[in-house]
């Protein structure tokens, strides 16, 4: 069980990028980043932060950014978060944390990129629904 009391919100530099993490063992999560970095075998090699950094030549630093103690997981993703935006981290794949709002808001833009493939497949539904409707029909005539 990670000691929280302990946690530390990290950033990664590159020449051309930022990353924003957090951790309640600093070392060890430096290593693991190290050893993401040129590992294949990795779940994470083909990453966003480790690509830019292989790209770079592994020109990366990796720096505590704020001591953060706290209770629980949750307190220590919501702070990663705010951390993460107020410094327009471009290297993280996804935020840490979303409030009631980031979700609505993300389901309504997703739904927007995403209008005509949701338009198909209703079309598409609409239409199978006509087809078999218009066979049972026909079944009980035939009977």
């Amino acid at each position: 069980m990670p000691d929280y009391s302990k946690c530390v919100i990290y950033t990664i530099k590159t020449p051309n990028g930022l990353y924003v993490g957090s951790t309640c063992n600093f070392v060890n999560r430096k290593h693991n980043h190290k050893y993401a970095i040129h590992n294949e075998n990795a779940h994470t090699y083909n990453f966003k932060l480790y690509k830019n950094i292989r790209e770079n030549n592994d020109e990366w630093d990796m720096k505590p950014y704020n001591v953060f103690p706290c209770e629980n997981k949750m307190q220590m993703n919501i702070e990663e978060e705010r951390v993460r935006r107020e410094l327009n981290a471009d290297l993280n794949m996804s935020s840490c944390y979303n409030t009631e709002q980031d979700i609505v808001e993300n389901k309504k833009q997703y739904y927007q990129d995403n209008k005509e493939k949701y338009r198909e497949r209703e079309k598409q539904y609409r239409k199978k629904k006509k087809e078999d409707k218009q066979e049972n029909i026909n079944m009980e005539f035939d009977n």
